[in-house]
């Protein structure tokens, strides 16, 4: 099926092209997101008309995505204390969910859990410091240190009586 683009989409195309997709892809996703229009000769006349209000509603979104980055990438690093073993390990885990709700209660903005991009692919297990990426937009991503630390201290048990 061949449709026009009306926003950039990773991995398929930026605003404006003319490519071909599945039907199920444009059906399911493109067409109810208003991501894309089929193409047909009224619609390519519709969006040439519409093009510079379209590309401008893109550069707000972007400029709006480079503050929300920008305000990430400030607040540089955040800090987590739960319970774990004396070796380090955790009793559970740290995920997307966590982080992404410590990031929106700093920032004053929401941050989605599918916008957190996790080191391995997998919940934080350790204490210690992770590098942590933040997919805000298209091309944009803002760095985050999570520091995790140890809510707990463990009494050696060769002072127990």
């Amino acid at each position: 099926m061949k449709v026009i683009l009306l926003d950039s989409i990773d991995k398929v195309g930026k605003i404006g092209s003319e490519i071909i997709v599945k039907s199920g892809y444009a059906r399911n996703f493109l067409f109810p997101k208003s991501k894309a229009v089929l193409s047909t000769k009224k619609n390519l006349a519709i969006f040439k008309k519409q093009q510079h209000i379209l590309k401008s509603n893109l550069d707000s979104k972007r400029l709006k995505a480079e503050f929300r980055a920008k305000a990430i990438n400030d607040l540089g690093s955040i800090t987590i204390t739960v319970k774990s073993s004396i070796h380090g390990k955790l009793f559970g885990s740290i995920g997307s969910r966590d982080i992404a709700k410590l990031i929106t209660e700093s920032v004053g903005f929401e941050v989605h859990k599918s916008q957190i991009r996790l080191p391995n692919r997998d919940a934080l297990k350790s204490i210690g410091e992770h590098n942590v990426c933040i997919h805000v937009y298209n091309e944009i991503y803002a760095n985050l240190t999570v520091h995790i630390l140890n809510s707990v201290l463990f009494q050696d048990k060769s002072k127990k009586s």
